[in-house]
């Protein structure tokens, strides 16, 4: 329970930085930007904010790798695309085509036989 705990932890952020640092490039850096990377772009408060996130999530990933197989962690992270792709859709009002649904749906189904595998073996940190 407390790896599938951190695990979930770890997804919202990670996928929570990436919107808000998707978020904040935009703003600060425009579609005609050529060096997005600025001052501006670091002290920018969603920037800011994402990167926190982001921090928060690899200190949770480190703490389950202790925890739990990398064979098992790393593609049940990679949900986070799931969320990211949902996000993108619904917050920032990208387009989001059919292939690119199919291929998170495809994420999703591999990432629930990752789970079903971690399930039998039995996670060591539960």
């Amino acid at each position: 329970m407390r790896v599938a705990l951190l695990l979930i932890i770890a997804i919202l952020l990670q996928a929570t930085g990436n919107l808000c640092l998707s978020l904040g490039m935009k703003e600060v850096a425009g579609p005609a930007a050529v060096h997005p990377i600025s001052f501006s772009a670091i002290a920018s408060p969603i920037n800011v904010v994402g990167i926190l996130f982001l921090i928060g999530f690899f200190c949770i990933f480190a703490t389950t790798l202790a925890r739990a197989d990398l064979s098992v962690v790393v593609p049940i992270i990679s949900f986070e695309i799931v969320l990211n792709v949902a996000l993108a859709h619904l917050i920032l009002h990208e387009a989001v085509s059919p292939l690119r649904w199919m291929g998170t749906i495809l994420v999703t189904c591999g990432v629930g036989l990752v789970a079903l595998s971690a399930r039998r073996s039995s996670l060591p940190g539960d």
